[in-house]
């Protein structure tokens, strides 16, 4: 079973639009969002997705991708709709129709408070930001191996931020281009970003989401001045002096603020014994440390003697090479890396637990992103 997240515009009233002038107005005469649906259903259910000319001259861009992909009976299709009347009427003719043509098909249409046409800020602010937070439920609710999104149908301005939520959430991005036929399709690409540059201000965005915003002199108060502009894409400001999560603010808290990846640092040390083992047939230690940061499983199962205050020793299976570790937040710290003998010695010794945190700290401090060691 697939789950198609689709955006929902008004292209299902093509037929409509021919004879009248179609909006809301159109909708409230003709007996509101129910009925106006079943109207606007009635000018296409007799097409088939089958039909080539009728799914470029009669049927929804929505329809018209989902043919191209294809849905299939027991598929599920979310229709994401504005929170206008013409925008759901238009949404739940999709739906009549897809329910008609492919029995066994499961439907459901979603409004987005906020996506409408008259208010840019609101639709900014609300419209994209719910939006994305819908789709996000969406993804995790059925695992993003089973999703894609369809940003044929709806606003072009959403496009974008589709795009962003299937890279960030592996998820296919797949739509129609332009007038043609042709299904074109965004992988989903291996995105990451740098976490160590937005968990700084981890507590600051919590705050914000939780309270739905703080005042543009926190934040002011709380960002230094040369960081701001990197922060910019994150936030929103209201008219009333608030600071607010930007749609893609709210991406980004959401991916922070859920178990990932660690991401490996190196003591001077350490990287002077990633050097020497590497150089040992067989041996690859960035590319363990690289494993046990991205499984949390693994890093549990290869602890191999605590070293005191927060410090552990791993194995990585039958080789003589030893890594001293600590994780502090998304950070796995590696202080040092050694063949079996020295790691004899240092467990001997107690290793580094049983320094004073300060001394210990000014002994193997700073610590540098794995990347970066060459």
């Amino acid at each position: 079973m697939k789950i198609y997240l689709c955006t929902t515009g008004t292209s299902a009233a093509k037929a409509a639009s021919r004879q009248t002038r179609f909006d809301e107005k159109w909708v409230n005469e003709n007996g509101g969002v129910s009925n106006a649906a079943k109207l606007l259903h009635a000018t296409f259910r007799d097409f088939s997705m089958d039909d080539e000319a009728a799914l470029h001259k009669e049927l929804s861009a929505e329809i018209h991708s989902l043919a191209r992909m294809p849905v299939e009976a027991g598929d599920r299709v979310i229709l994401f709709a504005s929170e206008t009347a013409d925008g759901q009427a238009c949404a739940h003719a999709v739906r009549l129709y897809l329910e008609q043509s492919c029995p066994g098909i499961q439907c459901a249409v979603k409004e987005v408070p906020g996506l409408q046409v008259t208010d840019s800020r609101r639709f900014r602010t609300e419209g994209v930001v719910n939006f994305v937070r819908m789709a996000l439920r969406e993804i995790d609710a059925y695992g993003a191996a089973q999703c894609v999104l369809n940003p044929t149908g709806g606003f072009k301005s959403l496009v974008p931020y589709t795009v962003l939520v299937g890279m960030l959430k592996s998820v296919p991005a797949r739509y129609i281009f332009e007038q043609s036929n042709a299904l074109m399709t965004l992988p989903a690409l291996p995105l990451d970003f740098a976490r160590d540059r937005i968990e700084p201000v981890r507590e600051l965005l919590e705050r914000i989401e939780r309270e739905t915003g703080i005042s543009l002199a926190e934040w002011h108060q709380r960002i230094p001045v040369e960081e701001r502009e990197y922060f910019a894409p994150l936030i929103e400001e209201t008219d009333g002096g608030q600071i607010t999560l930007s749609a893609i603010g709210l991406m980004f808290w959401e991916e922070i603020n859920r178990p990932s990846a660690l991401v490996p640092y190196l003591s001077r040390p350490a990287m002077d014994g990633l050097r020497k083992i590497s150089q040992l047939a067989g041996r690859d230690p960035a590319q363990y440390l690289r494993r046990i940061a991205a499984d949390h499983a693994k890093l549990e199962n290869d602890k191999h003697g605590n070293a005191g205050d927060g410090l552990f020793w791993l194995k990585p299976g039958r080789t003589t090479d030893r890594y001293l570790v600590s994780v502090e937040n998304w950070r796995l710290l590696v202080w040092r890396i050694e063949d079996h003998d020295e790691y004899n010695k240092l467990s001997a010794n107690q290793a580094l637990g049983a320094t004073a945190r300060a001394e210990r700290t000014s002994k193997y401090a700073p610590f540098f992103r794995m990347e970066y060691c060459d």
